[in-house]
């Protein structure tokens, strides 16, 4: 009786339209979607026609990471390439949009991929990702231990339909005279491949229409030769330089946009760049003036100097702004500054001094004139500057790497007229903090990112105190926040973000809510508040309920249990969660009475 009505379940499974079987399809995982058959007669057939095709790990084995037993590892390799012969064999669609590999295969499954990438090209698949190599970062150095897979390029003659590739850790075989594909193809993508003059030239000869082109990791057999005039973004990243194995680079693209180049051995290439309209520039290594100098640069207006080991401030950055006339945008990343660094330009826009400056007794100055500079970030140890910058806007400030100086916010103080700052601080500026910022009768928007917890305590003799929270039992109050916003009576955005390093102790919602009051605050521009990170206390719904209550102008506040802040240069923390959190709308439970018409209470 079961049986059949299991029998009849299946054969009058309800018949759904396309669109929502096709949604459906493109949710599940391959090794799931196989599975579909059990469910209708119907779908006996529909998983061949998915045309987005991605085979990895995950989609065809209940697995997260690559297992660490060998003999494990040689019977996944097996099934993996045994799961996606059949796959592409019993496929019925029409076409394919993508196809998608990730697994580390050994040259005994040549054959699977060679037969996976010809029935791709014979359904017309724009986009190909052959990515033969571990993805989790333990397992980096096994890519280098495993066999290359050798692939003919012949294979592609025909894929006049592919526009991205991607290859990873293959040899590639190319025939200059019998091969000519590839004639459509944008993206290409060259990961842990050994390459030679003649591939290149074969390569950028046939590919017409090519715009932007990687070697990521790859090795140099012989000098290289660049030459397009369609390319527009070209990167050499992550590429290592033997001693006495230097090779030269000459690039030549008319219409080249855009060229980034990091190296991770002391020696880097020599390079001859010839590309007028190169408008951004990125480099990564120890030598810059030497290797590459300024020829061709001549039109950039966005530049990257990372870990340059050579003097910037003696000779570098003078012939910098005098090479590059029209810099708009400059990055310093990493640099051991021995002498004063000036920095003088009627162009300039944006400047970021990141992780500069010397751990030395002696810290040499910075000094800047940019007439039209409207944002500059910094951090480093260095607290001596000298700015000359009447369009100075926006700022990012490390001051916690300067919390042993006497001076923690260096030359910012005399900036008054900036709109928007965002600051790194330690809890123990937080009193300066207050101080400095009265000057600010300007200021629009305040981000801060403060390491460690505020704690207040009372006791007779003592003034209130900054101590980072070692023990359960202390009671951390954020009501200095309010010192801030009263500082600064023209801030219409104040995000805060807070990071203890005992997230543990800080969880005290549990405790009956007690209203306190906080004599003479008010605030009449405050519009928007986010409180971030690890704020599971009921001194941080009190904090909220003196905004609610005091501030008639809020519109929005937020709070989020994420800690991810700006670091500078483009780069974040890592948006992690090392809080308990709420849980049950909580926040929204004791909120819910002060939360007034035009203001929203939002929790993440």
């Amino acid at each position: 009786m079961e049986m059949e009505r299991s029998k009849k379940h299946k054969t009058e499974f309800p018949v759904l339209p396309d669109c929502v079987i096709s949604y459906i399809f493109s949710k599940l995982g391959l090794k799931d979607l196989v599975k579909t058959i059990t469910l209708s007669k119907l779908w006996l057939h529909e998983w061949g026609f998915r045309v987005d095709l991605n085979f990895d790990i995950n989609t065809l084995f209940d697995y997260d990471k690559f297992p660490k037993d060998i003999t494990l590892f040689e019977w996944v390799e097996s099934e993996f390439a045994a799961r996606v012969d059949q796959f592409m064999l019993h496929y019925q669609g029409d076409m394919i949009h993508s196809i998608r590999l990730v697994f580390p295969l050994g040259t005994k499954h040549t054959g699977v991929i060679e037969r996976m990438i010809s029935k791709g090209i014979a359904k017309g698949v724009k986009r190909l990702e052959l990515i033969l190599s571990y993805q989790d970062d333990d397992d980096a150095d096994s890519d280098y231990m495993r066999p290359y897979i050798l692939l003919p390029f012949d294979l592609l003659s025909e894929a006049d339909s592919l526009t991205y590739l991607h290859l990873k850790r293959c040899i590639l075989l190319i025939s200059m005279d019998n091969f000519c594909g590839l004639k459509n193809l944008k993206t290409l993508v060259l990961s842990l491949v050994s390459v030679k003059q003649d591939m290149i030239q074969c390569l950028l000869s046939n590919c017409i229409h090519l715009l932007d082109f990687t070697l990521d990791d790859c090795k140099f057999k012989s000098d290289l030769k660049i030459t397009s005039p369609t390319l527009l973004n070209f990167n050499i990243v992550n590429c290592g330089v033997k001693i006495k194995k230097r090779r030269n680079i000459d690039i030549i693209a008319s219409n080249l946009s855009s060229f980034e180049y990091s190296c991770t051995s002391t020696e880097v290439h020599t390079m001859n760049i010839k590309a007028h309209m190169l408008s951004k520039f990125s480099f990564t290594g120890s030598k810059f003036y030497e290797c590459v100098g300024f020829s061709g640069m001549k039109n950039v207006t966005t530049i990257v100097l990372d870990g340059v080991h050579e003097c910037i401030s003696g000779k570098l950055v003078p012939l910098l702004f005098s090479g590059c006339l029209q810099l708009e945008d400059v990055t310093f990343k990493n640099y051991n500054l021995i002498s004063e660094l000036v920095v003088i330009s009627t162009k300039l826009r944006h400047l970021n001094i990141i992780n500069c400056g010397s751990q030395e007794q002696y810290s040499p100055p910075i000094s800047i004139d940019a007439i039209n500079l409207s944002s500059f970030e910094y951090s480093g140890h260095t607290q001596r500057f000298s700015i000359k910058a009447p369009k100075l806007l926006t700022i990012f400030w490390n001051a916690a790497i300067r919390e042993r100086n006497s001076h923690l916010f260096g030359s910012i103080a005399s900036l008054q007229h900036i709109e928007n700052l965002a600051m790194t601080i330690s809890h123990s500026q937080i009193t300066e903090l207050s101080t400095v910022l009265v000057r600010f009768q300007n200021l629009r928007q305040l981000e801060l990112f403060i390491e460690g917890p505020y704690v207040r305590f009372q006791s007779p003799g003592e003034l209130d105190q900054l101590f980072i929270m070692d023990q359960y039992n202390f009671n951390i109050d954020y009501f200095w926040i309010l010192d801030i916003a009263m500082a600064c009576q023209h801030l219409q955005k104040l995000s805060l973000t807070i990071r203890t390093s005992h997230p543990e102790n800080s969880h005290m919602i549990g405790f009956e809510r007690q209203r306190r009051e906080y004599a003479g605050f008010s605030h009449n521009y405050l519009k928007y508040v986010e409180l971030r990170g690890c704020m599971c206390t009921i001194n941080v719904i009190e904090l909220a309920s003196h905004l609610l209550r005091n501030v008639n102008s809020l519109k929005q506040i937020t709070f989020s249990s994420r800690e991810k802040f700006y670091r500078g240069a483009g780069r974040w923390t890592e948006d992690c969660d090392n809080c308990c959190w709420l849980e049950g709308g909580i926040i929204h439970d004791m909120l819910q009475d002060e939360v007034n018409e035009q203001c929203q209470l939002i929790v993440f």
